[in-house]
């Protein structure tokens, strides 16, 4: 068996460094864990899970409120996406400024602006 001895100074740096590294390594953990596993869902999952047609769903991908990738020809969208665009689609009943205001008459109308005249 072999001693080592070292200095309290460090010896504490040491303690410090290996109790920064374990805190790193916990909080990485927990937040994959956070992020939920990578899920991809199918056309008809995603249909199912909003309550749409098939072509309502094409259409929100050909106006890019969605983002999808293909796999083997299929289109697939990561579970976080749908969520990010049904966040996106939310209106306020209430609107209590200007800005909500606004923002609901935008989602309403698909984001145009009406011609005058």
């Amino acid at each position: 068996m072999e001693i080592i001895t070292m200095e309290s100074t460090a010896y504490k740096e040491l303690v410090e460094k290996i109790d920064r590294i374990a805190g790193y390594v916990r909080e990485s953990e927990r937040s994959k864990k956070g992020d939920g596993a990578d899920v991809w869902l199918c056309n008809e999952e995603v249909m199912s899970l909003l309550g749409i047609s098939r072509r309502t769903l094409q259409r929100l991908r050909d106006g890019g409120r969605i983002r999808y990738a293909i796999f083997r020809g299929a289109c697939r969208y990561h579970f976080s996406e749908v969520e990010r665009m049904v966040a996106e689609s939310v209106v306020v009943c209430n609107p209590q400024g200007l800005e909500d205001f606004k923002r609901n008459y935008l989602l309403r109308t698909g984001g145009r602006n009406k011609k005058k005249g």
